[in-house]
Protein backbone atom coordinates (compact mmCIF):
# COMPACT_ATOMS: atom_id res chain seq x y z
CA UNK A 1 0.00 0.00 0.00
CA UNK A 2 1.49 3.26 -1.34
CA UNK A 3 1.57 6.33 1.02
CA UNK A 4 0.16 9.81 0.22
CA UNK A 5 3.27 11.24 0.04
CA UNK A 6 4.09 8.34 -2.66
CA UNK A 7 0.83 9.13 -4.27
CA UNK A 8 1.33 12.88 -5.04
CA UNK A 9 4.32 12.50 -7.77
CA UNK A 10 4.91 14.88 -10.07
CA UNK A 11 6.05 14.88 -13.85
CA UNK A 12 8.68 17.83 -14.35
CA UNK A 13 9.89 19.33 -17.41
CA UNK A 14 12.00 16.70 -18.35
CA UNK A 15 9.41 13.73 -17.88
CA UNK A 16 10.64 12.47 -15.13
CA UNK A 17 8.67 11.70 -12.10
CA UNK A 18 9.21 13.28 -8.45
CA UNK A 19 7.76 13.62 -5.32
CA UNK A 20 5.38 16.67 -4.73
CA UNK A 21 6.85 17.45 -1.39
CA UNK A 22 10.63 17.11 -2.65
CA UNK A 23 9.97 19.30 -5.15
CA UNK A 24 8.14 22.36 -2.97
CA UNK A 25 11.20 21.68 -0.60
CA UNK A 26 13.35 22.24 -3.69
CA UNK A 27 11.38 25.16 -4.95
CA UNK A 28 11.81 27.04 -1.47
CA UNK A 29 15.81 26.27 -1.80
CA UNK A 30 15.96 27.72 -5.27
CA UNK A 31 17.97 31.35 -5.59
CA UNK A 32 16.05 34.40 -6.81
CA UNK A 33 17.86 34.42 -10.14
CA UNK A 34 15.93 37.50 -11.31
CA UNK A 35 16.95 39.90 -8.61
CA UNK A 36 15.82 41.73 -5.62
CA UNK A 37 13.00 44.16 -4.88
CA UNK A 38 14.05 46.61 -2.10
CA UNK A 39 11.53 49.03 -1.09
CA UNK A 40 12.64 52.30 0.14
CA UNK A 41 11.98 53.28 3.64
CA UNK A 42 10.15 56.53 2.54
CA UNK A 43 7.62 54.47 0.59
CA UNK A 44 7.31 52.17 3.93
CA UNK A 45 6.65 55.05 5.68
CA UNK A 46 3.71 56.64 3.04
CA UNK A 47 2.34 53.83 3.24
CA UNK A 48 1.77 53.67 6.92
CA UNK A 49 0.61 56.72 7.04
CA UNK A 50 -1.99 56.80 5.14
CA UNK A 51 -3.72 53.84 6.48
CA UNK A 52 -3.30 55.27 10.01
CA UNK A 53 -4.88 57.99 8.29
CA UNK A 54 -8.17 55.51 6.84
CA UNK A 55 -8.46 55.08 10.51
CA UNK A 56 -12.45 56.93 11.62
CA UNK A 57 -11.59 59.00 14.72
CA UNK A 58 -7.73 59.66 13.70
CA UNK A 59 -7.93 63.50 13.43
CA UNK A 60 -3.97 63.60 11.70
CA UNK A 61 -0.66 62.18 12.11
CA UNK A 62 1.35 64.28 14.74
CA UNK A 63 5.16 64.70 13.55
CA UNK A 64 8.41 66.26 14.87
CA UNK A 65 9.30 70.04 14.24
CA UNK A 66 11.64 69.49 11.22
CA UNK A 67 8.34 67.65 9.68
CA UNK A 68 5.98 70.40 11.17
CA UNK A 69 8.36 73.43 9.56
CA UNK A 70 8.66 71.27 6.13
CA UNK A 71 4.90 71.39 6.17
CA UNK A 72 4.57 75.39 6.48
CA UNK A 73 6.58 75.64 4.01
CA UNK A 74 4.17 73.99 2.04
CA UNK A 75 6.06 70.34 1.66
CA UNK A 76 3.42 68.10 2.65
CA UNK A 77 4.93 64.45 3.62
CA UNK A 78 2.63 61.63 3.71
CA UNK A 79 5.03 59.47 5.74
CA UNK A 80 4.83 62.64 8.76
CA UNK A 81 3.85 60.71 12.26
CA UNK A 82 5.30 57.68 11.05
CA UNK A 83 8.76 56.09 11.83
CA UNK A 84 9.99 52.97 10.65
CA UNK A 85 12.87 50.39 11.36
CA UNK A 86 13.78 47.80 8.43
CA UNK A 87 16.19 44.90 8.63
CA UNK A 88 16.31 42.37 6.09
CA UNK A 89 12.20 42.23 5.18
CA UNK A 90 10.92 42.30 8.30
CA UNK A 91 9.63 46.08 9.44
CA UNK A 92 8.98 47.52 12.58
CA UNK A 93 6.72 50.71 12.66
CA UNK A 94 6.31 53.44 15.43
CA UNK A 95 2.99 55.94 14.59
CA UNK A 96 2.49 59.00 16.25
CA UNK A 97 -1.32 60.40 15.41
CA UNK A 98 -3.36 62.67 17.08
CA UNK A 99 -7.43 61.08 17.91
CA UNK A 100 -10.62 63.01 17.98
CA UNK A 101 -12.02 63.80 21.07
CA UNK A 102 -14.81 61.54 22.44
CA UNK A 103 -13.46 57.89 20.77
CA UNK A 104 -12.36 54.85 22.31
CA UNK A 105 -8.53 55.14 22.50
CA UNK A 106 -7.92 51.38 22.62
CA UNK A 107 -10.26 50.82 19.56
CA UNK A 108 -8.68 53.41 17.28
CA UNK A 109 -4.87 52.46 18.22
CA UNK A 110 -5.81 48.10 17.42
CA UNK A 111 -7.65 49.47 14.13
CA UNK A 112 -4.62 51.55 13.23
CA UNK A 113 -2.30 48.60 14.36
CA UNK A 114 -4.30 45.82 11.96
CA UNK A 115 -4.67 48.58 9.34
CA UNK A 116 -1.17 49.31 9.19
CA UNK A 117 0.34 46.14 9.39
CA UNK A 118 -2.26 44.80 6.63
CA UNK A 119 -1.50 47.62 4.17
CA UNK A 120 2.49 47.49 4.28
CA UNK A 121 2.45 43.18 4.46
CA UNK A 122 0.05 43.39 1.06
CA UNK A 123 1.92 46.04 -0.77
CA UNK A 124 5.75 45.26 -0.20
CA UNK A 125 5.61 41.93 0.60
CA UNK A 126 7.85 42.74 3.85
CA UNK A 127 6.64 41.36 7.32
CA UNK A 128 5.67 43.52 10.28
CA UNK A 129 7.00 42.77 13.27
CA UNK A 130 4.95 45.08 15.53
CA UNK A 131 3.32 48.45 14.82
CA UNK A 132 3.47 50.87 18.14
CA UNK A 133 0.87 53.38 18.46
CA UNK A 134 1.31 56.79 20.20
CA UNK A 135 -1.17 58.89 21.08
CA UNK A 136 0.37 62.32 20.62
CA UNK A 137 -3.27 64.68 21.33
CA UNK A 138 -6.43 64.84 21.64
CA UNK A 139 -8.65 67.50 19.52
CA UNK A 140 -12.50 68.30 18.13
CA UNK A 141 -12.58 67.10 14.78
CA UNK A 142 -12.40 70.07 12.46
CA UNK A 143 -16.04 71.35 10.58
CA UNK A 144 -16.43 70.55 7.07
CA UNK A 145 -17.16 73.47 4.95
CA UNK A 146 -20.86 71.76 4.96
CA UNK A 147 -20.69 72.09 8.84
CA UNK A 148 -19.72 75.71 8.80
CA UNK A 149 -22.11 76.82 5.96
CA UNK A 150 -24.99 75.19 8.04
CA UNK A 151 -23.93 77.25 11.21
CA UNK A 152 -23.81 80.24 9.64
CA UNK A 153 -27.28 79.74 8.06
CA UNK A 154 -28.56 78.94 11.47
CA UNK A 155 -26.80 82.07 12.86
CA UNK A 156 -28.36 84.11 10.22
CA UNK A 157 -32.31 82.29 10.91
CA UNK A 158 -32.05 83.29 14.53
CA UNK A 159 -30.86 86.68 13.71
CA UNK A 160 -33.52 87.34 11.28
CA UNK A 161 -36.33 86.05 13.67
CA UNK A 162 -34.80 87.05 16.84
CA UNK A 163 -34.89 83.80 17.97
CA UNK A 164 -32.49 82.53 20.83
Amino acid sequence: MKSDSEDKELETDTGEFVNADDAAEAEEQLPDEIGDVKVADEVISIVAGLAAQEVNGVIGMSGSFAEGLNEFLGKKSFAKGVRITVDGHVVTAAVYVNVEYGSCIPEIALEIQEKVKEAIENMTGYEVKFVDVHIQGVARRPKSELEESLEKMDAAHENFFGEE
